[in-house]
């Protein structure tokens, strides 16, 4: 499942708005937990933000419950807020973190300034 080239090993998360933002009133404990670890798998995924297979066709929803290790009902509720709050998009290519970029290492932002440099 996992994808060597591409692969984002470690995501940033914001301590303070991960803490008291609005991610703390908006999902419950075990939702927040799924959000973490949808997070974590977009980026094991390789594919900027994406959870979908290597063709850019999407996992279906029990496989991301097993790989998350959380039930199936609170993935689809987990995914039903994230929609509604703008979180994440789903379409024929899979699940999107809307706002991936911020989710990413100042050392991956700042990877094309060091290739020119090359």
């Amino acid at each position: 499942m996992p994808r060597e080239r591409g692969r984002t090993t470690w995501i940033k998360l914001h301590c303070y708005g991960r803490l008291h933002g609005s991610i703390n009133y908006q999902l419950t404990e075990a939702e927040q937990s799924v959000w973490d670890k949808l997070l974590c798998l977009a980026g094991l995924c390789g594919l900027a933000g994406w959870i979908s297979d290597n063709d850019k066709r999407p996992f279906p929803h029990e496989y991301i419950a097993h790989e998350i290790h959380t039930s199936l009902d609170t993935l689809e509720e987990t995914l039903r807020k994230c929609k509604e709050e703008g979180r994440i998009k789903e379409n024929e290519h899979g699940l999107y973190i809307t706002n991936w970029t911020r989710y990413q290492s100042e050392y991956d932002r700042q990877k094309p300034y060091r290739q020119k440099e090359d």
